[in-house]
């Protein structure tokens, strides 16, 4: 029902998206002397780009590249530019929860942080970087990309397989063409939906790793046969409860914000009361959530963050690609 009642909407969006992909080839594209490479998806809501990101960059650091990441801040309070360069240096409010998220992560990595991304990526050339990572790049315009990187869920890749606002793709499924490189995430290797994948791209598949849970101290703890409580605020809040329940946790509670949610005192007892009630031992949520809520904490149970990598087959071929 809420799609047909949607329905005209969409109709004006794939219009305005027709146009917009239509003139995309006379757009002046603005060539940097750097490798250029953009992660990116054709969906709202969660699909691992911020992890392929993380997995990125720290491959290429460990191939000695001199790599930067360059992102809009979604959902940060200032809008003017900003260089992230460590966890004491990039607050959420200022660089933006994944941002923030980014340089707690890998030390010494600099996100500069700009809503216009090609200004950032001159910004990080001048400074002598030579590999620029573009956050949520695939529908950016004015940049010239050696490398468009699409992430999918591998669990709902299309959503509904309509277009905002009747379902979740903000491009249709065949602006896929213009990729490179697709990276489904959390799926078994056959899947129904990559035969619609266009011919002659490559397909890589990640699955997530828990590495380890984690306070705002640093200090681990081990969740085998514990009870916990589970919140986030993600566009794929069940990516997260998937991650919790491999944990070796039993998940007793769960609850999901909207995603990038700015958090207050009022959901901090709302989550801290839920979990109580349940007889949780633990709180867990995502790095993304603890950067926002970890400073603002005073529950009566410590809150503590699953760090999480990725793996991905055929990584030599992968990383090739890159360059």
């Amino acid at each position: 029902m809420r799609t047909v009642i949607l329905l005209p909407f969409t109709l004006i969006y794939y219009l305005i998206i027709s146009l917009w992909g239509f003139s995309r080839p006379f757009t002046k594209k603005v060539k940097l002397p750097a490798r250029i490479i953009s992660v990116g998806n054709i969906t709202v809501g969660g699909s691992g780009k911020t992890s392929l990101t993380e997995y990125i960059v720290r491959g290429l650091i460990a191939r000695d590249k001199k790599t930067v990441v360059v992102a809009r801040g979604y959902g940060r309070k200032g809008k003017n530019p900003v260089v992230a360069r460590g966890e004491d240096d990039c607050r959420w409010e200022v660089c933006g929860d994944e941002p923030a998220a980014l340089v707690r992560t890998i030390p010494g990595l600099e996100v500069y942080v700009d809503s216009d991304k090609t200004k950032a990526a001159i910004r990080a050339v001048n400074s002598g970087y030579n590999y620029i990572v573009i956050d949520d790049g695939f529908q950016h315009r004015r940049l010239a990309r050696d490398l468009d990187i699409v992430c999918l869920d591998g669990n709902r890749p299309f959503g509904n397989g309509w277009l905002l606002p009747s379902g979740r793709l903000r491009e249709p499924i065949r602006s896929l063409r213009r990729s490179d490189a697709i990276v489904i995430f959390d799926s078994v290797r056959i899947v129904d939906f990559v035969q619609k994948l266009p011919n002659g791209i490559p397909v890589f598949f990640a699955t997530k790793k828990i590495v380890n849970i984690r306070d705002g101290m640093g200090e681990t703890v081990n969740l085998a046969e514990r009870k916990v409580f589970g919140f986030c605020g993600l566009g794929n809040p069940e990516s997260f409860r998937k991650s919790l329940a491999e944990s070796g946790g039993e998940i007793i509670g769960f609850r999901a914000f909207r995603d990038h949610n700015i958090y207050d005192s009022v959901d901090i007892r709302r989550i801290v009361d839920e979990a109580e009630k349940s007889s949780a031992e633990y709180i867990i949520t995502t790095l993304k959530d603890f950067v926002k809520i970890g400073n603002i904490w005073r529950g009566s149970m410590p809150l503590y963050y699953l760090e999480i990598m990725i793996e991905l087959d055929r990584e030599r071929d992968f990383f090739e690609l890159i360059g």
